[in-house]
């Protein structure tokens, strides 16, 4: 074997290794497949007021929207992977059952019992075999028309 091959993670497979763990909706796991600088931009919120969730934000995020929708079932429709930045595109379908918290929304909103299905696209820049960025789009008018939140 080539000393100069990388004894890391391919990029694919750090991701891999990571959206295996947010389907399980294992947080803990996902954070092994995280730099310490890790940033999740959610676009849905204002980059230049808001900007990106830090590591520690994010760590406080996923676990509260696995509370949320408890039965979710995330799957991965197509992945397109180079050296350093693997796209997803996705769907996620889940019952609000647990209370909704920010940074999804403006406020804490309790459970609707409303069953959920949208789309989104996740972007990771990987080094070194870990994800330093996430950025993440999901169909945020189709999620609040199913759960029926006004604004």
């Amino acid at each position: 074997m080539n000393d100069a091959i990388s004894k890391h993670p391919t990029s694919l497979e750090a991701v891999s290794g990571y959206v295996t763990a947010l389907a399980a909706g294992d947080s803990m796991a996902m954070d092994a497949f995280r730099a310490p600088d890790y940033t999740l931009d959610l676009v849905q919120r204002d980059a230049f007021e808001q900007g990106s969730l830090s590591h520690q934000e994010t760590r406080a995020f996923w676990p509260s929207w696995f509370a949320s929708f408890p039965d979710m079932d995330y799957q991965v429709t197509r992945t397109i992977a180079a050296d350093a930045v693997v796209v997803t595109q996705w769907v996620f379908m889940g019952t609000n059952t647990g209370p909704l918290t920010t940074p999804v929304f403006g406020r804490d909103r309790e459970p609707t019992g409303r069953t959920i299905r949208l789309r989104g696209v996740s972007i990771y820049d990987v080094h070194e075999g870990l994800i330093r960025r996430e950025a993440l789009y999901l169909d945020l008018a189709t999620l609040f028309v199913e759960l029926g939140v006004t604004l």
